[in-house]
């Protein structure tokens, strides 16, 4: 025997064909049937002792009556939906549920709905500022090369008193890497006035340690180099501004005696 029925479900109240069928051995059997691409899967079956000769469905979907061989005809009815049932009551005050009430609410044409900003990630380098560790903070900072990062948890460290702290007790593995951004970017016009001090720091340091490792020894001759260098240039700058000034100076004379 078979039969067809629509259901609704779901909360938007979508309809549905379920197709039952029966047979002598007693099982009967729903299968959900998809008009779009024409599948039919079995989603429950309900077994009974007695062989089925016929099925029928009443006018509201509500009732399945089944006809066995044996004379009898049973009778089964849907009961109500346990969520319409289910009895509604404010929450009690201080329970999750009460904090939660209105997450669900779908707000109205004209409501103002308050936004709740994530909060955003620390970045690791943060992170270990937070927990007061200085040297993995300049370490995580110097491994995003990014000079801006390592600039800002350089002043971070200087406001906290903790840059003497985070250079202090390193090994050659853990000195190269703030010894090599010193050397690239202490003669940048943004960084050279904090690198400047870094570097004081780096020289009284390390400085009596030097001859146990080439690759730090290179790098402070590079160090010294690069100071060396700027030092020059600066003092051709100034050279060049006096005489500018100079030759300013003898124009502006010569105009007023003019």
């Amino acid at each position: 025997s078979l039969v067809a029925m629509k259901r609704t479900v779901g909360d938007d109240n979508q309809e549905v064909w379920r197709i039952l069928t029966a047979g002598l051995d007693g099982l009967v059997r729903i299968h959900s049937w998809n008009g779009v691409d024409g599948k039919l899967a079995h989603i429950h079956g309900v077994k009974l002792t007695q062989p089925i000769t016929s099925l029928a469905v009443g006018e509201k979907n509500d009732r399945l009556v089944i006809g066995t061989t044996t004379g009898h005809v049973l009778v089964r009815q849907r009961g109500p939906s346990i969520s319409a049932s289910k009895r509604k009551r404010e929450p009690k005050a201080g329970t999750y549920s009460y904090f939660t009430r209105g997450m669900n609410v779908v707000p109205d044409v004209g409501d103002y709905v308050a936004l709740q900003e994530r909060k955003k990630k620390l970045k690791s380098f943060d992170l270990a500022l937070k927990q007061f560790r200085y040297g993995d903070a300049l370490d995580e900072a110097l491994d995003t090369r990014q000079p801006q990062a390592v600039v800002a948890v350089l002043e971070e460290l200087g406001k906290r008193h903790g840059l003497t702290i985070a250079l202090s007790n390193r090994d050659e593995e853990s000195l190269e890497p703030i010894l090599s951004f010193t050397v690239r970017y202490i003669a940048r016009p943004q960084f050279s006035s904090l690198l400047i001090g870094v570097a004081h720091k780096l020289c009284d340091a390390y400085g009596g340690v030097t001859g146990q490792s080439e690759t730090i020894d290179e790098l402070f001759d590079k160090l010294r180099s690069r100071v060396k260098g700027e030092c020059r240039v600066q003092r051709s700058l100034l050279r060049l501004v006096g005489q500018l000034d100079g030759i300013i100076t003898a124009t502006e004379i010569e105009s007023v005696n003019d």
